[in-house]
């Protein structure tokens, strides 16, 4: 997805330094050259995806990044009758986690469909073929016919562990190219459901991020959530809080910002309770509160100058740069003192170029660390 797609979809203003929210531009090979891509095939039977959704709660459904995603019209009838005719449908794709859960990531409107019907939630109506099941549900078919739809095999290709992160990202788009192009934060928002997405959402929707950034970061296409999940990723990163969710190592960041954020993700899924949870929204939402406070709402924008001619957008690194400052201070009265100072520092950050190119490399990212580390320490 390019980069001038966004722009032109969105119609917000692009954020300075922005990286990371196309899903082009990182080559495969140099991401994952000798990854294990595990993808099997399966089959089963819609009785059993109905205890796997109704029951045992093994199977997501509803991942809220589905734009549109009701049927209507006569779509979820068509479907019906096709299982009670024994024509084949689609082949449906899941993600599976490390504790078996699954994920439909494409396919989810015919399994919702199949449930919905199986549980007497709608009749049937407009059928072209067999029309003498016209107002009928599930419990008022013949016997023969209710057993034919419960042993109807519906086809799946199952993407399981260790598939790294980045394949997970190709196939998500790959086999969601027949509408509108989900961008890098959208697929997360669709992956990585849970305790991660709420708070990330929570924070993004908070009128202190709003009054902190003046409304600049547009809630379309789920930039502001992309900007807040780079902060909280930040955070966790610089305080060695945050872990490889796979082996409980410290994460190493690499300059894959789509790896980084999805392990950063599924580490908050994993470890986050609603306690810590809360906590950070606390953190995140006083920074932004202070920040305004301090900083106006000017606090995450580089001084304009001739090569601009006007007000210069947000930066996306010093918007993360700022906020952790903040948090690392929230004990401290900040003052005068620290004004001036982060001044010098945002200065410094725009000379030097680390928060316009580049941004997401690990050198440029260690340089805006150590920089924090400096600034911190000579307080």
């Amino acid at each position: 997805m390019s980069d001038d797609f966004l722009n032109k979809d969105e119609g917000a203003e692009r954020l300075e330094g922005e990286s990371g929210l196309s899903i082009e531009g990182t080559s495969s090979s140099d991401v994952y050259p000798n990854a294990e891509v595990r993808i099997i095939p399966a089959q089963y039977s819609v009785t059993h995806i109905n205890r796997l959704c109704e029951i045992r709660k093994e199977l997501i459904l509803d991942p809220d990044f589905q734009r549109n995603d009701v049927w209507k019209g006569t779509q979820r009838e068509e479907l019906v009758e096709s299982i009670l005719m024994g024509i084949p449908i689609p082949v449906i794709y899941l993600f599976e986690s490390k504790d078996g859960r699954k994920q439909v990531i494409d396919g989810r409107q015919r399994i919702s469909t199949i449930i919905d019907f199986l549980n007497n939630r709608f009749r049937l109506k407009n059928l072209r073929i067999l029309k003498g099941l016209n107002g009928k549900c599930f419990e008022d078919l013949e016997p023969k016919l209710q057993g034919v739809f419960e042993d109807f095999q519906l086809s799946f290709y199952i993407i399981q562990p260790p598939t790294p992160e980045r394949v997970k990202y190709d196939i998500f788009d790959r086999v969601n190219r027949g509408g509108t192009k989900l961008n890098s934060q959208e697929m997360r928002n669709a992956l990585y459901q849970g305790i991660s997405t709420r708070l990330i959402k929570k924070i993004a929707d908070s009128d202190e991020f709003k009054t902190a950034t003046a409304k600049g970061v547009s809630p379309k296409r789920m930039r502001d959530r992309y900007v807040v999940l780079r902060g909280i990723s930040f955070y966790l990163y610089y305080t060695e809080e945050l872990k490889d969710p796979y082996n409980m190592s410290r994460l190493e960041y690499k300059s894959d910002i789509d790896d980084f954020l999805a392990k950063a993700m599924i580490y908050m899924n994993e470890n986050l309770d609603e306690e810590k949870a809360n906590k950070l929204y606390r953190k995140f939402t006083s920074a932004y509160r202070r920040i305004y406070m301090e900083l106006g709402e000017d606090a995450f924008r580089f001084t304009s100058n001739i090569l601009y001619g006007k007000r210069r957008p947000i930066n996306m690194p010093l918007m993360e740069v700022v906020t952790l400052v903040f948090i690392l201070l929230e004990d401290k009265n900040t003052g005068i003192r620290v004004v001036l100072d982060l001044n010098d520092l945002k200065n410094r950050l725009d000379i030097s170029g680390i928060c316009n190119s580049n941004v997401d490399s690990s050198k440029n990212w260690e340089v805006r660390i150590n920089m924090i580390k400096d600034f911190i320490d000579q307080l």
